[in-house]
């Protein structure tokens, strides 16, 4: 499903999270967290070396009994690496006793090996960890450092040829190899994104300082291109932690090691841990551990010409992508629990009202279904494009002013009440096939795995490829210009990720106490979309299918 694609990393497939800002008085500070962060991280990667992680659970469909669910997304996402290749990518599975022994941490564009074990003992200390990542803070930028990690912006197969050219040298094959080996990336940007990332909905939308909601998405997603931070990374890897010069903390990952709710929910859950801990004591012990590996390159005039089609490739990806951001705080999820109404099914239907008002039709859309309740179950494709909520948008928007005729504007009360009366049958006709396509979908009833599942066993048989992947209705069912997921965080978070087509729309949402969260994205260069717009279109809809329980109820 992701290694087949060609497309570039950032935006098109690597999500972002960025979490609430930390606050630090002096660099010494932001050391220690960073330490700490990692401290907890390799405690984790112990629990699940020894297979100590408790099993998560979920409800059996008659909600009866709790089901276990799959951990193999847990136990591998530190053990992953994506590697580029000219028609497919290859999911590297590494050796537990030959790597994870060291981090790599990214600075200034550079990249330093931080070994996380001594020679003649076991782990170093946190005291330790702390003094190496100082020692790499410390040192200046040196502008004539080659932003080699840009080469992991590229297209796959254009990364493939390019990291081949670069495994030539001796060196270079070293320095990618302590990348891929690493138990994750940190990496330490001494920029912030400018205001004209920011895209605000409402004048008060900040997250920190004059950044808003959208600026911070921009930064975790792909660091504002090579002018900024976005060769600060190696996308290949599966864990980016990501921390900023103003206290911007968050963190970006490659998909195809596993789903979110099991990386974001690690990154959360380790970043609560430091969180709760007292504040670092004022001095540190002084460590004699050699200094951090720093990797340098062997740059031929081929790798350099790399570079430059990556720059120039990766910055106009960016400056392309378009992001809003809607908080929506009128009503959260346990107002539509209070209505009998699964929360994920009106968000679904919520969106395919807001795009039906904007183009005036449904499209097919991609919701992430997790399933989890099977061996290695990672996810199928909950479609919430239904002829049920096709009838149901015709008709909230019949009553759109834009829409009315005379004739209906002047109607009789008693119209008007016929009206909404009918809208909420169509609505609840809606409800009932989306939730019925919901519960299908996790409980192993989708169609679009079983539909790939034939048509790689075709492929696996050298058989001929069946028509009915090569129809034309087939590739229009599949081209999915809404994709969504619900990406809920157990702490205020903004999650985002790029459209998955050039005219589409991804939106990413988020069940927050006191509303959601919504990171809405498109590219600029289709005309048609625009993400302010659909966030606009959002909200109103959310306020208009409020309206239209409360009026039910009062019936």
């Amino acid at each position: 499903m992701y290694l087949s694609v060609p497309l570039a990393l950032p935006i098109n497939s690597n999500p972002g999270l960025a979490a609430r800002p930390k606050t630090f008085s002096n660099q010494k500070e932001a050391t220690v967290f960073l330490a700490r962060f990692l401290t907890e991280l390799l405690n984790y990667q112990e629990v699940l070396d020894s297979s100590g992680l408790k099993i998560d659970e979920a409800k059996s469909k008659d909600g009866k009994v709790m089901q276990p669910l799959c951990m193999a997304q847990q136990y591998q996402m530190f053990r992953m690496y994506r590697r580029p290749g000219m028609n497919c990518d290859e999911q590297v599975i590494l050796d537990r006793t030959m790597s994870g022994n060291h981090i790599i941490i990214a600075h200034h564009n550079q990249f330093y090996s931080v070994p996380v074990r001594a020679p003649d003992r076991g782990r170093i200390t946190e005291n330790e960890l702390a003094q190496q990542i100082l020692k790499i803070m410390e040192t200046k930028a040196d502008p004539r450092t080659p932003p080699v990690g840009i080469l992991t912006t590229m297209k796959r197969p254009a990364w493939a040829k390019a990291r081949e050219e670069l495994l030539k040298n001796e060196q270079n094959r070293h320095n990618v190899e302590l990348l891929e080996k690493c138990l994750c990336v940190v990496c330490i940007d001494d920029d912030v994104l400018p205001t004209t990332f920011n895209n605000p909905l409402k004048r008060e939308d900040r997250w920190i300082s004059d950044r808003d909601y959208a600026n911070v998405l921009h930064h975790v997603l792909h660091g504002g291109g090579s002018r900024h931070l976005g060769a600060n990374r190696w996308f290949d890897k599966t864990f980016h932690a990501i921390l900023g010069k103003d206290g911007m903390w968050g963190m970006n990952y490659e998909h195809s090691a596993g789903e979110g709710p099991a990386i974001f929910i690690t990154f959360e859950e380790l970043t609560e841990k430091v969180d709760a801990m007292s504040p670092p004591e004022e001095n540190m012990i002084i460590s004699h551990l050699p200094a951090p590996e720093k990797l340098e390159w062997h740059l031929s005039e081929q790798n350099l010409n790399d570079i430059r089609d990556a720059t120039a490739t990766f910055d106009a990806l960016v400056e392309d992508l378009d992001l809003c951001i809607l908080w929506f705080q009128e009503y959260s999820k346990e107002f539509i629990k209070s209505c009998k109404i699964s929360p994920d099914v009106f968000i679904q239907l919520a969106l395919q009202l807001t795009h039906f008002r904007l183009h005036g039709n449904l499209v097919a859309t991609y919701e992430s279904a997790g399933i989890r309740r099977f061996a290695l179950g990672r996810v199928d494709c909950i479609r919430a494009a239904s002829p049920e909520a096709l009838s149901w948008a015709k008709a909230m928007c019949q009553g759109d002013p834009e829409n009315q005729n005379a004739n209906q504007q002047n109607g009789s009360p008693d119209e008007g009440a016929k009206r909404q009366e009918r809208i909420k049958e169509l609505f609840d006709l809606a409800v009932q096939r989306q939730t019925k396509e919901m519960t299908d979908n996790i409980n192993g009833y989708g169609i679009d795995n079983h539909l790939m599942g034939l048509r790689y066993a075709a492929q696996e048989a050298g058989e001929p490829i069946p028509d009915i992947f090569t129809d034309q209705s087939y590739k229009i069912v599949n081209h999915f210009a809404l994709s969504t997921s619900q990406v809920t965080s157990k702490n205020d978070a903004i999650i985002g990720y790029g459209p998955v087509v050039p005219d589409g729309y991804g939106c990413a949402y988020n069940f927050r106490n006191n509303g959601f969260i919504f990171s809405v994205s498109a590219f600029h260069s289709d005309g048609r979309t625009n993400t302010t717009r659909f966030a606009q279109t959002l909200e109103q809809s959310l306020r208009d299918m409020a309206d239209m329980l409360k009026k039910a109820t009062h019936r």
